[in-house]
């Protein structure tokens, strides 16, 4: 029953965001009124697991849907993903010299607040280590606020023919279905083996093998199911914000943003100067380098039309290195723990 009413207060949330014609209204709306009801009604805001792994699947079969397994090798290349680490290790840098120098957290709470991204990894990883710190929560809850905030407010920007909008062909549900289904079942694999999103990679590399094997099919995701899943994904962040109290929300808040900030002008540097490089447009590229989660990038992109199968990429690619950190760090995260 509260996950009913959890569904309902986010639909009508999605449903009032829509009306308002802001881009992504859906995903804010959504967000919105699931803490509007958590702090106005008490409504149990706690989601269950499979609500993201719907998201992903969908998702990934939406960017999957419109590219072949050959072009999806040939996304990436070494000049771009040089560029994406540069930018980690500068965004990461300069994060942790504000929040340990200026901010007064502690190493252990400097490093993970850092992170550009992989709020789950961060949490395992603080959790393992030391209560887990709302200061953590809340600066990675208002970075991914912030920089979907940003990227709605770049489709502002664009030229009115940037997104093609054009008569869809019908949905042949048989082959989503099949592809959802087989999708389901690699990702429950590769989320054994730790990789980061693994729903949403087996959807996007089965829809990509599935054009390639079965052309004729009409691998399509209705444009309502689509809008559903960046609902489910607003009602994700709205409900790991809503247990934030008002206070820990002023208290963080001022950190979290500034963090942020640090990080998209960062971003906004790489993305400019390294697109005269690699002959991508800067607007994508800030897309693909923003440390916001692959879903909520991916939704962004995918809405927009801008090139949803490199900024998909590039975030997996990130999220790889970032998930492979506290392997390769486990030493030393362990001492700053303790010495924290």
């Amino acid at each position: 029953m509260e996950l009913l009413k959890s569904a309902l207060v986010a639909l009508v949330g999605a449903g009032v965001g829509v009306l308002s014609g802001i881009p992504l209204g859906e995903l804010f709306g959504a967000a919105l009124a699931v803490i509007v009801a958590r702090q106005t009604f008490g409504l149990t805001t706690q989601l269950p697991g499979w609500i993201l792994t719907t998201v992903q699947l969908i998702l990934g079969v939406s960017v999957g849907a419109v590219v072949k397994f050959d072009a999806l090798l040939m996304t990436m290349t070494w000049p771009a993903m040089i560029g994406l680490a540069l930018c980690l290790i500068v965004q990461m840098a300069i994060n942790y010299w504000w929040l340990h120098a200026k901010e007064g957290w502690s190493p252990f709470e400097s490093m993970l607040g850092a992170v550009p991204g992989a709020m789950a990894a961060i949490l395992m990883v603080s959790e393992t280590h030391a209560k887990p710190s709302p200061k953590i929560v809340f600066a990675h809850s208002i970075r991914l606020i912030t920089l979907v905030a940003v990227a709605a407010v770049i489709s502002w920007w664009l030229p009115m023919n940037s997104v093609e909008h054009s008569a869809q062909p019908a949905v042949f549900w048989p082959a989503l279905g099949a592809v959802l289904a087989v999708s389901l079942l690699i990702g429950k694999l590769v989320e054994r083996l730790g990789f980061p999103a693994p729903y949403m990679v087996a959807a996007l590399l089965c829809a990509a093998v599935s054009n390639t094997l079965f052309p004729d099919w009409v691998l399509l995701v209705p444009e309502m199911l689509l809008l559903a899943a960046t609902a489910m994904l607003g009602a994700l962040i709205g409900s790991r914000l809503a247990q934030t109290t008002l206070r820990e929300a002023i208290r963080y808040a001022r950190a979290g943003f500034i963090v942020t900030v640090y990080g998209l002008l960062v971003t906004v540097v790489f993305a400019w100067s390294w697109s005269h490089f690699i002959g991508i447009s800067p607007v994508v590229l800030l897309l693909s380098w923003v440390p916001g989660s692959v879903e909520a990038m991916t939704a962004v992109a995918l809405l927009l039309g801008l090139e949803p199968v490199f900024v998909m990429v590039n975030h997996i690619l990130r999220l790889l290195i970032l998930h492979a950190l506290p392997v390769v760090l486990k030493t030393q995260l362990a001492r700053v723990a303790d010495q924290s």
